[in-house]
């Protein structure tokens, strides 16, 4: 009995070692056909409901969205620690504003994130999937990571009239917020080395990486440019906004509202400057045969910062006049990295062959169509919501905004569209159920 345990035993670890050995021969004659068969292999044999062009779209739309308010969340904080730790009534007022800011736009970044993660799963199923899998427990202390810092914001805020207290909540706010911005840039900077991934879950055909804790890629330009430094940025920009937008308010003093654009203009202007900078340094970084380097869309991109930092810098004499044009400017250069960013993704995965715009279409043209009209409703009754919210806003202090006699109806028809949807809405559920189960 004990012989034949020990021949199972031997007999089994001999299979194992052929099975390792085999994947590192299997790795090494990996060529881009290779590649090219297991990227297509790994798409979703049932396709896209939409065309892939159109979902591409609006993945680069949605993500320029949901990063501005990342950007926001992490920007704030940054001054947020700072201004507590100053004794001047101007940076500790400031400080509590922006942390407000913080706190609001990492709730907007969790809603608006979801939109471009499910148009990047559609489209690039292969790429999510395998580079989520890599660092699957990386990619699940994500949201524990998100939910501490989020719930450290709210603790900071509960404390900002006790800026020591405040300011350690923020500090570790921020730590979990870059630490969740570090596993995301992770996840899809491996997801650009399809050629890697074998090697990296075996080690070269030596084991089997199954515990989700690797990280295989990381970029810290990339990281830099893409979070970091557009946060202390755009934080500046929103200053500037702040005190254009508030400084018709009598209660906001005219000494605060200028400390705060100039500041503001600032800020915007020096994390610019590391943006580019570091923007530039993860371009000359990306590898060579993805022929990104040359391409109009990294020239674009740069050229967008270099506007945007032209604006900010003709805005540091007059940063209130300045706040509109130096959004337009940053909206631009966003969109601008957002379409850079994806065009990575194409490059990297061109040069085995695989394109989206082969990606099997089967189209459904129920799931597009409430898709349009859910993002029609919204947008209607968003605008509605913040055109109104924007009116109220700069009314005075103690003051009750008296809206006009059209913006009741516009109102009247916001909640009717609503209504409408959800019908529309509900009723289509109910069809689907009648048809598939009565």
């Amino acid at each position: 009995m004990v012989a034949y345990q020990n021949l199972t035993r031997w007999l089994l670890l001999g299979v194992l070692a052929l099975m390792l050995l085999g994947g590192r021969l299997a790795f090494a004659g990996q060529s881009l056909a290779d590649v090219s068969a297991m990227l297509k292999a790994m798409a979703d044999p049932a396709g896209a409901p939409f065309f892939p062009v159109v979902m591409q779209i609006l993945q680069v739309l949605t993500w320029a969205l949901h990063i501005v308010f990342v950007w926001t969340s992490i920007g704030g904080l940054f001054y947020a620690i700072y201004g507590f730790t100053r004794k001047d009534p101007n940076h500790q007022r400031l400080a509590k504003a922006m942390l407000e800011l913080s706190k609001v736009s990492v709730s907007l970044a969790i809603v608006l994130g979801v939109a471009p993660l499910l148009f990047y799963q559609v489209i690039y199923d292969p790429l999510w999937y395998a580079s989520a899998n890599l660092s699957a427990s990386w990619y699940i202390m994500f949201i524990v990571s998100l939910l501490i810092g989020y719930y450290l914001i709210w603790g900071a805020y509960f404390t900002r009239m006790k800026p020591q207290i405040a300011t350690l909540f923020s500090i570790g706010g921020v730590i979990f917020l870059l630490l969740v911005g570090f596993i995301i840039h992770v996840v899809n900077y491996q997801a650009l080395y399809p050629e890697k991934w074998v090697e990296w879950y075996t080690s070269g055909g030596t084991t089997m990486n199954h515990t989700g804790w690797g990280i295989y890629a990381f970029n810290i330009f990339r990281y830099l440019a893409f979070l970091v430094f557009p946060a202390i940025s755009v934080i500046g920009v929103f200053m500037m906004l702040y005190a254009w937008y508030f400084g018709k308010r009598p209660e906001f003093e005219r000494d605060y509202v200028n400390f705060s654009a100039k500041l503001g203009a600032k800020l915007a202007l020096m994390g610019g400057a590391g943006w580019i900078v570091f923007h530039v340094l993860y371009i000359f970084s990306v590898p060579a045969d993805w022929n990104a380097k040359g391409s109009i869309f990294a020239w674009l991109s740069v050229l967008g910062l270099l506007l945007c930092a032209g604006v900010i810098f003709i805005a540091q004499k007059n940063p209130i006049g300045m706040a509109i044009p130096s959004l337009v400017a940053g909206t631009v250069a966003t969109l601008l990295i957002a379409v850079f960013r994806e065009y990575l993704r194409v490059a990297s995965t061109v040069r085995f062959g695989y394109s989206i715009y082969e990606y099997k279409v089967n189209l459904e043209w129920l799931s597009p169509m409430l898709f349009l009209g859910t993002t029609l409703t919204g947008l209607i009754l968003y605008a509605y919501a913040w055109w109104m919210a924007y009116k109220a806003g700069r009314t005075p202090k103690g003051e009750v905004y008296q809206a006009s006699e059209t913006e009741h109806h516009l109102g009247e028809v916001s909640v009717f569209i609503v209504i409408l949807w959800a019908i529309v809405f509900v009723g289509t559920g109910l069809i689907i159920i009648a048809r598939n189960y009565i």
